[in-house]
């Protein structure tokens, strides 16, 4: 089963890094599957650990779908990392092993510490909408933009019945995002 996550890395320097990521859930071992090219695998190549955050705040989402983005954080208990301040709960990763065959990593990592900060509210309508949307908007460069637009009028209609001001403010800024992208000549030659 995938979860969707945000996953959080440092640099060999300590800098953060925040990422959506899907992961192949399990209770004490957990697979996630960084692009090559990506910061979040260069992190985690180098330094063998993460954080998987679990939350319910899409506009976390939103914002690292779309580009580099900060959110507060406080350190982890057991790895070199960080916490989403924002996180339900999170699980502290160590590496197992790394297939760095192209163009996915798969890398099985083991949980070391987990925590809990706060209820898991859960995914409404409008969430699930906001969600899919992000994940949309990382595939601008790989589907029509036919397809990526009827998809965020499909959304948009979840979003304008079932959302509350969070949601309504994600959806917003992959709206933005998505028609920006798709109208910049070279964003369909990446």
């Amino acid at each position: 089963m995938i979860i969707e996550s945000i996953l959080t890395t440092l640099d060999e320097a300590g800098g953060v890094n925040i990422a959506p990521m899907g992961v192949e859930w399990g209770d004490d071992h957990l697979v996630i599957k960084p692009f090559l090219e990506t910061t979040t695998f260069h992190n985690v190549n180098a330094t063998r650990v993460a954080v998987i955050n679990t939350t319910d705040d899409v506009v976390i989402f939103a914002r690292t779908a779309i580009g580099a983005a900060e959110f507060p954080t406080h350190p982890a208990t057991r790895v070199r990392g960080v916490v989403l301040d924002a996180a339900c709960s999170w699980r502290e990763i160590e590496v197992v092993s790394i297939d760095a065959t192209p163009p996915r990593s798969r890398i099985e990592t083991r949980v070391v510490h987990h925590g809990t900060q706060r209820e898991f509210v859960g995914f409404n309508r409008a969430r699930s909408a906001v969600l899919e949307a992000a994940i949309l908007s990382t595939r601008t460069h790989l589907l029509p933009a036919e397809e990526i637009l009827a998809g965020f009028q499909r959304l948009q209609v979840i979003v304008d019945k079932t959302a509350g001001p969070r949601e309504r403010e994600a959806m917003a800024l992959l709206d933005t995002y998505v028609r920006d992208t798709l109208q910049a000549p070279a964003s369909r030659a990446r």
